[in-house]
């Protein structure tokens, strides 16, 4: 680094603007040394006529400064002459030769030699000039100097432009001074850019509306859930009774008709009929009960809840007790009797009137009023058996209304219990999620906040690099940022 470009400068310059540092970095302007010589280094591949071209140089002792050449590698050399053969253009050795050697020179010149030999050295200088800007960019437009070492043809011009290289070094570095000047204006307001977009910019706002979601539905959604349960919960139940009855009724409208039309052996059979029915009554109690339990678990959980594993139980029907034959039954055999003896004697009135038929009339009219007697007596048994047995259908399928009833609010109590778990766990869940995101948000707002900061921090302390380097060139003009400098000027 020169030294019209500190290294503070430097370092600013190489974070914002490299660009226009490319152009600065540029080794050391060449100085005198003690005796008032200049060192040049002197480059060229084998048989290129180097050493001729050195001889020539150094026994011409015109100029006002004495210049010192020497084949070495010399950091402290500050110009640079490359030599090429005007026998053939530059090759790759020419090329990595320059490319190394002139690394630490400020200026390089480059002369063609043997000029006198080779007629066509003007079309090699073009196709030298050529491969330099095609290779090596920094030396595009380079002049190339033709000499001829014997004769000393080109000698006192190339003599020349190495004590002009080595007398511009003021004007050199007041144009890099320009440049500097330039550069640190430009990555000024670079930098104050930045720090406004930092400042304007805010890159949290979705990572702290996040946040605030988070915070607000912690328990928000078991709230939400515990009330959806509640809710359903209710109308399962007074679902549940409503089907349960309606099973019911709807049996006993059907074991009333049954009854009403059974004969002695229907009635006798019926009992084993109503269990059966009963089973096929809790079987599609049982049948609604998983429909509606299941869709409430949906509702509440997203999924039904697994199955409890329970075993169907079918409610318990005892049979009917025997029908106890009162006083009732014991009339209706009087009335019935007589009934009878009465239409024996309707039926013998006309028989009567004949003697002889008078004594046989009696038997008939006795047989008449028993058979009327024990057909009065069955069939006020049979009815009174209908109604002892519909009695009985009706008790038991109010038992089995009840017991069905316990059974499905038993069921709706263990799975209001169940989906209670259910959301309570996934709530636990819920929240180490929440807990474990807000932990993450949190920490990545802290470092965004710290980033933040820092950049701004790191602007600052730039701009007061920048501030401090023009307060000290505020006498010099600043202008636009330039192209790089020719490396022949």
């Amino acid at each position: 680094m020169n030294d019209t470009v500190p290294p503070e400068l430097a370092a600013v310059l190489r974070r914002w603007n490299p660009a226009a540092l490319a152009g600065l970095e540029r080794p050391p302007s060449p100085e005198p040394d003690p005796g008032g010589a200049v060192t040049v280094v002197v480059l060229g591949a084998p048989g290129s006529g180097r050493g001729d071209l050195i001889a020539a140089l150094a026994a011409d002792t015109a100029g006002s400064r004495e210049l010192r050449f020497t084949e070495a590698p010399d950091p402290a050399a500050g110009v640079a002459l490359m030599v090429l053969d005007a026998a053939a253009p530059l090759g790759r050795e020419d090329l990595e030769l320059l490319s190394g050697g002139a690394e630490s020179a400020h200026t390089v010149l480059f002369a063609l030699t043997k000029i006198d030999a080779h007629h066509g050295w003007a079309a090699v200088a073009r196709r030298n000039a050529e491969l330099l800007t095609e290779h090596l960019p920094r030396f595009a437009g380079a002049v190339i100097h033709p000499v001829a070492a014997p004769e000393g043809a080109g000698i006192e011009e190339l003599r020349a432009a190495l004590l002009e290289a080595t007398t511009a070094v003021p004007e050199r570095r007041a144009r890099l001074r320009l440049r500097a000047a330039g550069a640190a204006e430009q990555a000024r307001g670079l930098i104050r850019a930045s720090a406004e977009s930092l400042r304007a910019t805010d890159d949290t706002t979705t990572l702290r509306a996040e946040r605030s979601t988070l915070v607000a539905d912690r328990d928000g959604w078991r709230g939400e859930r515990a009330a959806v349960l509640r809710r359903l919960t209710a109308l399962a139940r007074v679902d549940l009774v409503h089907e349960v009855s309606d099973q019911v009724r709807a049996e006993s409208v059907a074991a009333r008709a049954a009854i009403d039309r059974a004969d002695r052996a229907a009635l006798a059979a019926y009992p084993q009929q109503l269990r059966d029915e009963v089973a096929a009554l809790t079987a599609r109690v049982d049948a609604a009960a998983d429909a509606r339990l299941a869709d409430l678990s949906t509702q509440v959980l997203g999924a039904a809840l697994p199955d409890e594993n329970r075993t169907p139980t079918v409610p318990s029907t005892e049979p009917p007790a025997p029908r106890h034959r009162g006083l009732e039954d014991r009339v209706m055999i009087v009335f019935g009797a007589s009934a009878g003896l009465g239409l024996g004697r309707m039926v013998m009135a006309p028989l009567s009137t004949l003697p002889a038929l008078d004594l046989a009339s009696i038997p008939v009219t006795l047989l008449l009023g028993g058979g009327a007697a024990w057909w009065l007596a069955r069939a006020r048994g049979h009815l009174a058996d209908r109604a002892h047995l519909r009695q009985w259908a009706v008790e038991t399928l109010a038992t089995v209304r009840s017991a069905l009833e316990q059974r499905v609010l038993g069921r709706l109590v263990d799975t209001e219990a169940r989906c209670a778990e259910a959301v309570l766990a996934r709530h636990r869940e819920r929240t180490r999620e929440s807990e474990d995101r807000l932990a993450a948000l949190d920490r990545e707002l802290r470092e965004r906040a710290g980033s933040r900061a820092g950049k701004l921090a790191a602007c600052d302390r730039d701009l007061a690099v920048l501030e401090a380097y023009a307060s000290g060139h505020r006498s010099v003009t600043v202008e636009p940022a330039a192209p790089v400098l020719r490396p022949t000027t």
